[in-house]
């Protein structure tokens, strides 16, 4: 988060993405000193709600009445690859140079997923990165010293592909976990506890052999994988070099190889999974079917946080650290919670997605907008954000 000498902005490349190119500011948008007026804001990290934020960013850069002071906001990429932009320019102010993520050397490579978003958060002391994006929620601890802001839901699935064996009826979680863990022990020690399709579904030939995809394990959606649709095993947890999962980029099924298919299996998100069906986003899921857990599918009524929700609903979070980087930057966590939180009534309330302002963004990218609310904390107001709330 940095003050303006001035503005450019990489606008994202390839295939559904412009090129790189120049934006421009709200007027009087003029360089001053760490005061808090005419701040670059640069969130980094989850690649879930990546094209979320993005949509959400330039309404917010030209709104006057929560973005008071003509802050501009810059979403960083997860990856440099298609259909994500080649690189990302932020530009310069009197706290950090301009900087150009571009994958081009280790130094420029943006932080892949939504723990290496909050460990790069972690890590930055000059103001590059102000904010992460995050599918997962705190960790132990990470509460006293970061805000974790919720403002939508999301649902973690498993899909098939064409031609699949898995069974039409769907999979309960218990054989979710055993297809995804190995035996510790027994003649089938470092085999799936579930290896072949034919074991829970008859009409599969025998000797359809069940092959695994993940998410890149730096992301939330692995992270939530494991802890929720897993129930706390670990993937791939007693298995041997033979029988362990590939891993790719989250909620992209290109590298699913076409003779794998009918024996397939990965994870991905609802709400990126409707994204890319109704061409909001570019498709990925390469023929991938959103699958039936516990007798039920994702959906617009089924993700909620009822009881009796589809048992992979999550929180969807954006995440600021509660210390000031740099340190003489006292303004540094008010700017970026009048984008993505809540502040006490006094000091301005609710922030542009905390009041709702992105709803329409929220839904057309396949996601559920929270409903009005306590949003926890101390002293802050109703909002339809959530403050490190409890997991689903």
């Amino acid at each position: 988060m940095r003050s303006r000498f001035r503005i450019l902005a990489a606008l994202s490349a390839v295939a559904t993405v412009a090129s790189i190119g120049a934006a421009v500011i709200p007027a009087g948008a003029a360089a001053t000193n760490l005061t808090g007026v005419h701040n670059s804001v640069a969130g980094a990290g989850s690649d879930t709600s990546y094209w979320m934020m993005q949509s959400i960013s330039p309404q917010y850069n030209v709104n006057t009445t929560k973005n008071v002071d003509a802050d501009y906001v810059t979403q960083i990429p997860p990856v440099n690859t298609a259909p994500f932009p080649a690189g990302q320019y932020v530009t310069k102010d009197a706290v950090a140079v301009a900087f150009n993520w571009n994958s081009l050397t280790v130094a420029q490579t943006p932080p892949d997923g939504s723990s290496a978003g909050i460990a790069a958060l972690d890590a930055d002391t000059t103001g590059q990165i102000d904010f992460s994006r995050s599918s997962r929620g705190p960790n132990t601890g990470e509460t006293s010293t970061h805000n974790f802001w919720a403002y939508a839901l999301g649902a973690l699935d498993f899909v098939t592909f064409p031609g699949t064996h898995a069974p039409a009826a769907g999979l309960t979680q218990t054989q979710l976990i055993n297809i995804y863990t190995c035996n510790a022990s027994g003649p089938n020690v470092g085999k799936p506890i579930i290896s072949d399709w034919h074991t829970i579904n008859a009409s599969a030939p025998v000797g359809s052999t069940i092959v695994k995809y993940l998410p890149q394990t730096s992301s939330g959606t692995f992270s939530f994988f494991k802890s929720k649709l897993l129930n706390g095993n670990t993937p791939d947890a007693n298995c041997d070099a033979s029988h362990l999962s590939t891993f790719h980029q989250e909620h992209d099924a290109r590298s699913v190889t076409t003779a794998s298919k009918p024996n397939a299996i990965d994870a991905f998100d609802y709400s990126r999974w409707t994204a890319q069906s109704k061409g909001t986003e570019a498709d990925l899921r390469n023929g991938a079917t959103l699958g039936k857990l516990n007798n039920v599918v994702p959906s617009p009524t089924t993700v909620n946080t009822t009881a009796s929700r589809f048992i992979g609903t999550r929180y969807i979070f954006n995440v600021v650290r509660l210390a000031s980087h740099p340190a003489g930057y006292t303004a540094q966590q008010a700017d970026v919670e009048r984008l993505i939180g809540v502040r006490p009534t006094a000091s301005g309330g609710a922030g542009y997605i905390c009041s709702n302002l992105a709803a329409r963004n929220i839904i057309n990218n396949g996601f559920v907008p929270l409903a009005s609310g306590a949003t926890g904390g101390t002293g802050l107001p109703n909002s339809f954000c959530r403050l490190n709330p409890t997991a689903l």
